[in-house]
């Protein structure tokens, strides 16, 4: 699951900027988590569908959720930032096994351009782990 904040929020806060490069490049991966066997989906501090015309426009290729109640985020321990009146998600990755059991939370994530590769990276390590018996 790959968490962000809002798309364009950094031309408010330069800070958060980075959400829709950093979903491209999981759009840009997809033959690779393909590979992985990794299903992917994008999760946003918004009310379900909010977002739903930036996917299209940007052909994501997989599901963009919205969580407005954080309830998702926070059961597996996604990180939040208070952006005025409102929490939204910090820009972080958390991969689940098919169980449902968080096997890594990735946070910071300094590079929106590296977001994806950030993930493949963590499991591949993960696999790894699976091989030698250890995960």
């Amino acid at each position: 699951m790959f968490f962000i904040t809002e798309p364009g929020i950094g031309e408010v806060l330069p800070a958060l900027a980075g959400c829709t490069t950093g979903l491209c490049s999981v759009r840009d991966a997809s033959a690779r988590f393909a590979r992985a066997d990794a299903r992917v989906l994008g999760v946003s501090a918004h009310t379900p569908g909010h977002l739903s015309a930036f996917a299209k426009e940007r052909d994501l290729g997989y599901p963009l959720v919205g969580d407005s109640q954080l309830t998702l985020g926070r059961a597996v321990g996604a990180p939040e930032v208070q952006v005025g009146d409102r929490i939204l998600f910090s820009r972080a990755a958390v991969v689940l096994d098919r169980s449902g059991e968080v096997r890594a939370l990735l946070h910071p994530v300094p590079d929106p351009a590296q977001h994806a590769a950030l993930v493949l990276d963590e499991l591949d390590r993960l696999d790894g782990l699976a091989g030698e018996g250890g995960a």
